[in-house]
């Protein structure tokens, strides 16, 4: 059981709170993140016109209220319970014990920026860490969805920067299903939360919490919506069909748009505020401070990410990875870091104020 040596959290259930109180008070309200985490536990919630629906009531379990990220959130608990202790005021990053630049010895042209995510994750799956991975892929026309996949060039072929919400965690159900005992998972901070929720918390049921076998997060600033963005930015201001798009990049307060011929469209990053997703507005963590190990472009150069090992089997899975040469690593310079930590302090005040306008009070970070 993969959180077998970790003592669990003993905070208060809310069995007797269903999908009603779900509704109100996280759904109704904007503050969802449509992680999926409630549609990966009960097969009463579906994913219906782009939020959790109850599709058949069941007036004897709440586990949706209880795991969800947006409801009771306390972060310095299961920091100490996952990690072993509470974070430092200046620890802008969260918990971590190393801080590095590293890139993909071989990327296969398809990775964006260092291509370690998905080395990890092809590393893990080859090295038998995991049995299987959920990554978010996309149609063609940049419609994000969820797979469970179980070869390298699978994970691969997911490979890059989506940047619109998706569900994600509900593939958990499907890989459950399926039958695999050690499932690797690569996802935002949202979704992590979502799932050290289900391992941590004290709860009447088993639900194989213990094949949550590998986080791999990412940072995130935040997410668009599908359709702002869309008819919004690439059609309606760019003239872009979406079948065209080669990717989407942020770069030096741009937002970048790529087509299949090289053409590049840009607008300032505070320009795209229009297009963000309501439910990230009360999210404090940047660096998904409860993966075990944390990947993202900001704080290093071009063609290489930052990497933060936070648990030992984090660490482990680094540097097995590295002496394997599947990476290599450079340091991480005290300006790249303080850039992330900036981006991360500037995204904690924004959780704050938002708090306060979207009236949210169970999160505590």
């Amino acid at each position: 059981m993969i959180m077998a040596a970790k003592e669990k959290i003993a905070e208060p259930t809310y069995l007797e709170c269903g999908f009603g109180e779900l509704e109100y008070k996280v759904i109704k309200s904007d503050v969802c993140c449509r992680c999926g985490t409630c549609e990966a536990l009960c097969p009463r919630i579906e994913h219906v016109e782009d939020k959790p629906e109850l599709v058949m009531y069941d007036p004897h379990c709440g586990l949706c209220f209880t795991y969800c990220p947006r409801n009771i959130l306390d972060m310095g608990q299961m920091e100490s319970k996952l990690l072993g202790r509470t974070r430092n005021p200046e620890e802008k990053l969260g918990i971590y014990k190393k801080a590095i630049s590293a890139q993909a010895v071989s990327r296969k042209g398809l990775a964006q920026d260092g291509g370690v995510a998905t080395a990890l994750l092809v590393f893990a799956l080859e090295s038998g860490m995991i049995d299987c991975a959920i990554v978010t892929d996309k149609d063609d026309e940049w419609r994000t969805v969820s797979r469970v996949v179980t070869t390298a060039d699978e994970i691969r072929a997911a490979a890059g920067t989506k940047y619109t919400i998706n569900n994600s965690v509900n593939s958990l159900a499907e890989a459950l299903n399926m039958g695999f005992e050690k499932i690797g998972f690569v996802g935002t901070p949202c979704q992590i939360q979502g799932l050290r929720k289900v391992q941590l918390l004290e709860e009447p049921y088993q639900i194989g919490q213990e094949k949550i076998a590998l986080l791999v997060g990412l940072f995130c600033m935040e997410n668009f919506d599908y359709d702002l963005l869309m008819n919004g930015l690439v059609k309606g201001r760019f003239g872009l069909d979406p079948k065209n798009v080669a990717r989407f990049e942020i770069k030096k307060g741009m937002f970048r748009v790529i087509d299949k011929q090289g053409k590049v469209d840009e607008v300032k990053l505070e320009e795209t505020d229009q297009y963000n997703f309501k439910g990230c507005g009360p999210c404090f963590d940047f660096a998904s401070e409860l993966a075990d190990i944390s990947v993202g472009s900001v704080g290093s150069g071009d063609g290489w990410s930052t990497v933060l090992t936070r648990t030992d089997k984090g660490e482990k899975l680094y540097s097995d990875a590295l002496a394997a040469g599947v990476l290599q690593e450079k340091a991480v310079s005290e300006k790249g870091l303080a850039l992330a930590g900036k981006l991360a302090g500037n995204k904690a005040a924004r959780f704050e104020a938002k708090s306060v306008e979207m009236n949210v009070k169970n999160i505590s970070r």
